[in-house]
């Protein structure tokens, strides 16, 4: 009987032991779910307030832009995508070291130097060679965006600054500076330029250039201030402008119609023009980047419907008309006359124009 009585206490004490540990499991179990519950409600309302904000904004801000404090979310017509943007951090800083020393270099040391820095900087980056069909145009093309990403910061100005190691080695600019830069790299790589000043109706202010490469015989519009190229093959040793002028109007229009218009990432970082950017120019910050997506459409149009008001641009305004290197010496007297490999590129250009600078007034200077 006792030893009964003992079993049935077991037995109790096991079964009470048992319901306390189902008691606890259940009170954990609650505890838990109360929890997540709680959670649950806290990020329901997280979303509610994001999904507020997001109506109140009117649209997902899908761009960044770079600040002094870092990315930041923008509109994206204000801003790249960070593809876009990791795209053209490919191709920054300047083209030599800050601390290269112009005065104890020879200007042949020193184009054979920039050509040795752009050459093992494009071959070090496999990347590099998806840029164009062939090596020789997708090197071109690297040296275009070494040059913007050299100058990444948009500064508005009244005129170049006449100092050879500002233009070459400074670190922000207009399209003008831009497009001396690119003819700088251009003859050190072994390639003819010409600087085109427009002022027409579809391009109203801009400087960009023509660059010929002899090894592979193609003209090239190249625009390092927006990233924009245009290449005309088998030109027979004309510029892109010459070719396109000497060519009829029916060749004109198929080539606005069928050229490709290579438009590649870019992004502008803006130095704020202060008070005489209200008498100069409308451009923010804002206003060139939304220009971003209407490069291809500008300049399509631009080579259909602009060449007429081009030539007519250069005659009625000599300072702006086609020059080389050499020839722009006269404006900047500090780029080394050594930076005259382009010869006559100029010449012909103008001369299929219609316009030679008999006129030119020596003493302006390019705005």
């Amino acid at each position: 009987m006792v030893q009964s009585r003992n079993v049935a206490g077991i037995s109790i004490c096991l079964g009470a032991a048992l319901l306390v540990g189902v008691a606890v499991q259940n009170y954990n179990t609650s505890t838990k779910l109360s929890k997540l519950r709680a959670e649950n409600k806290r990020i329901n309302e997280q979303l509610t307030q994001v999904s507020e904000s997001l109506k109140q904004l009117g649209s997902l801000p899908l761009a960044f832009a770079e600040t002094p404090e870092g990315l930041k979310l923008v509109p994206a017509e204000d801003g790249v995508s960070k593809d876009d943007l990791d795209f053209v951090k490919r191709f920054r800083g300047p083209l030599l070291d800050l601390n290269t020393d112009l005065r104890n270099l020879s200007v042949d040391q020193l184009k054979q130097l920039l050509r040795t820095r752009l050459l093992t900087e494009f071959e070090g980056d496999p990347r590099n060679l998806s840029l164009a069909e062939t090596k020789r145009r997708a090197m071109i093309t690297f040296a275009m965006l070494r040059v913007n990403g050299s100058m990444p910061t948009y500064e508005v100005r009244d005129s170049v600054p006449d100092d050879f190691k500002t233009m070459l080695l400074g670190t922000s600019g207009n399209c003008a500076d831009f497009t001396i830069r690119v003819m700088l790299v251009a003859e050190a790589l072994g390639l003819k330029a010409a600087l085109i000043s427009a002022n027409t109706p579809a391009l109203p202010g801009h400087v960009f250039a023509d660059v010929y490469d002899p090894e592979e015989d193609t003209a090239y519009m190249l625009d390092s201030n927006f990233d924009v190229q245009i290449a005309r093959e088998h030109t027979t040793g004309k510029g892109f402008f010459e070719a396109l002028l000497t060519s009829g109007a029916e060749e004109q229009d198929n080539f606005s119609l069928w050229a490709k218009v290579k438009v590649l990432p870019v992004y502008f970082r803006y130095v704020d023009p202060g008070e005489k950017g209200l008498y100069g120019t409308p451009l923010t910050a804002g206003y060139i980047n939304q220009s971003r997506s209407k490069r291809e459409d500008t300049w399509r149009n631009w080579t259909s419907k602009d060449l007429a008001n081009l030539v007519d641009w250069w005659k009625r305004i000599p300072n702006h008309r086609p020059r080389t290197l050499a020839e722009f010496r006269q404006f900047l007297s500090n780029i080394p006359t050594q930076f005259n490999s382009s010869g006559d590129y100029a010449a012909r250009l103008r001369k299929a124009a219609g316009v030679d600078l008999t006129a030119v007034d020596m003493t302006a200077q390019m705005k």
